[in-house]
């Protein structure tokens, strides 16, 4: 079996564009991931995917208020 030699970055922006989207764990993710691989390329990408699927869905679960608290650190980390 090859190990996978890219960087951790890479591997887990793989990984939040496989999410589906739509839920508040995907807008998690891809908050998470914007907020700690900042630098990366596909960081703002992943933030416009957040805060899209954020947009539309409905709020008052303890997933919604992580997911978007997450959501605005990415938001203020990025811009």
């Amino acid at each position: 079996m090859a190990v996978d030699q890219r960087t951790p970055a890479d591997r887990a922006y793989e990984a939040v564009r496989k999410l589906k989207p739509g839920t508040w764990e995907s807008v998690e993710a891809l908050a998470v991931f914007a907020v700690h691989c900042s630098s990366h390329p596909g960081s703002r990408e992943a933030l416009a995917s957040a805060e899209a699927a954020a947009g539309r869905l409905k709020v008052g679960t303890w997933e919604s208020v992580r997911a978007l608290a997450w959501l605005e650190k990415a938001t203020t980390t990025l811009r």
